[in-house]
């Protein structure tokens, strides 16, 4: 959701090509993971979840995304409702990520308290793009500290 995070794991500048619109995911609720800052999207038939609807990437863009992401996440097809229309889109579904904490996660919150440190370490995970899996990368990830 977070455009400076999402340029850091693209390697570039985000340009006019890159289109971002506000998006709500029905079905879905967004949660704190335990032992780290970002959330998860876990079923629930009641949830909403608002997101960001991203047009305009390219086929390397994506696959550095879904890099990022790492392998704890499932690239799921879905329609989201965005303040216009209906869209067709993909999310990164929990796949097989642990129990989360049924506390919801704040986007705001996230990125006065979480971001800077984020993105310090995206840097260092993105610059493993390519140089190994995503497996062998959240390892490191797991340990980083600065």
């Amino acid at each position: 959701m977070d455009q400076d995070v999402l340029a850091c794991v693209l390697d570039d500048e985000l340009t006019d090509r890159i289109q971002f619109q506000a998006a709500f995911l029905s079905g879905y609720r967004r949660v704190k993971l335990p032992h780290e800052t970002y959330p998860l999207l876990i079923p629930d038939a009641q949830g909403v979840t608002e997101g960001r609807l991203i047009r305009g990437l390219n086929s390397e863009e994506l696959k550095r995304i879904v890099f990022f992401e790492g392998e704890e996440y499932e690239l799921s097809p879905c329609q989201v409702k965005t303040l216009d229309s209906v869209a067709d889109a993909l999310f990164f579904d929990e796949g097989v990520m642990p129990p989360a904490i049924s506390e919801e996660w704040n986007f705001k919150q996230w990125q006065q308290v979480h971001k800077a440190y984020l993105i310090r370490q995206s840097k260092v995970y993105m610059s493993w793009y390519g140089k190994m899996s995503a497996r062998e990368a959240d390892i490191y990830w797991q340990n980083y500290s600065e």
